[in-house]
């Protein structure tokens, strides 16, 4: 479905199990994602609620590997709540894409955090929607690379 030279095995496994989950011509749902089988790259995930109206994004897990990348935890927390994450912002756009094209998107999002030592993230959201249209919620996948000390 993407072009995309993923670089990371979490990334590359969580894109892998949500196209084998999304039924032909539709995307998964929420209720087609068994976290039993997601339990090799689980804690690279997020899950996000998503509203329409007005649009926002509320955290409604957070695995063990990005939390401990963050500054406090987001759990349950509405993004347009957060400064650096409300709109205008970067994750916030990239987020608004996948709702509005119904498909992947691959950004490039700078990490901002309090660990000094990394180098890049690779992040990719995966829509999920209830009726296989209408995207209710967003599968986020991130993994973070560190300097190398010689």
């Amino acid at each position: 479905m993407l072009e995309i030279n993923i670089k990371t095995q979490p990334i590359k496994k969580l894109y892998d199990y949500w196209l084998s989950k999304a039924p032909p011509s539709m995307l998964p749902a929420r209720h087609d994602i068994d976290p039993a089988e997601m339990a090799e790259f689980l804690p690279h995930l997020i899950l996000l609620d998503v509203q329409t109206d007005p649009l926002d994004f509320r955290y409604r897990l957070i695995g063990t590997h990005i939390s401990a990348y963050l500054k406090e935890d987001l759990t349950s927390r509405w993004m347009s709540t957060l400064d650096h994450q409300k709109p205008p912002s970067r994750i916030w756009d990239n987020c608004k894409k996948a709702v509005e094209t119904r498909g992947p998107v691959f950004p490039y999002t700078p990490y901002i955090g309090p660990k000094q030592d990394i180098v890049e993230m690779e992040d990719l959201i995966l829509p999920l929607a209830r009726d296989g249209i209408n995207v209710d919620m967003l599968l986020v996948g991130v993994t973070y690379t560190h300097k190398t000390t010689d």
